[in-house]
């Protein structure tokens, strides 16, 4: 499947897509998680994000199969690198084991290296064991742990 910058013409598929991943991650892993979000906001962030430098934006497919989200912050006072955090991803469930998951990540890896990224980050929800055995192959390993309690 063809992975290819998204266009203002798939907002509506990202948006879904985004939705999507609400509703299978988020819902089930996060009880603070507003899975109604995508639908009230999803468009705007999107729309934003298309438009913004320093964001990748990929989709799956002419129909949207799926959708990477990336963001590229140069060094500052408080981060000596530059640093490339993979923000949101989602292939769905009838497309998956197809290696769409992995070549969405490998285009944002060499997006973020075209761009000299000095690490790449995401952040995964602890008992999601296929998206840490992606990123795991694709060379992420942890580098911090987040430690929660629900009161």
């Amino acid at each position: 499947m063809e992975i290819r910058p998204a266009t203002t013409d798939d907002l509506d598929g990202l948006v879904a897509s985004s939705a999507a991943l609400f509703a299978e991650d988020g819902a089930a892993r996060d009880s603070l998680r507003n899975v109604d979000w995508p639908a009230t906001h999803g468009a705007q962030w999107c729309s934003d994000l298309l438009t913004d430098p320093r964001a990748l934006v990929l989709v799956a497919g002419d129909e949207v199969g799926g959708h990477l989200i990336g963001a590229f912050t140069e060094p500052s006072e408080m981060w000596t690198g530059s640093r490339a955090e993979l923000v949101s991803m989602y292939v769905r469930n009838e497309l998956r084991g197809q290696g769409i998951g992995g070549q969405l990540v490998d285009a944002f890896v060499d997006w973020a290296k075209e761009r000299g990224a000095a690490r790449l980050h995401v952040t995964a929800y602890a008992d999601n064991d296929g998206a840490l055995a992606l990123y795991k192959s694709r060379g992420f390993a942890p580098k911090s742990i987040t430690l929660a309690v629900d009161l």
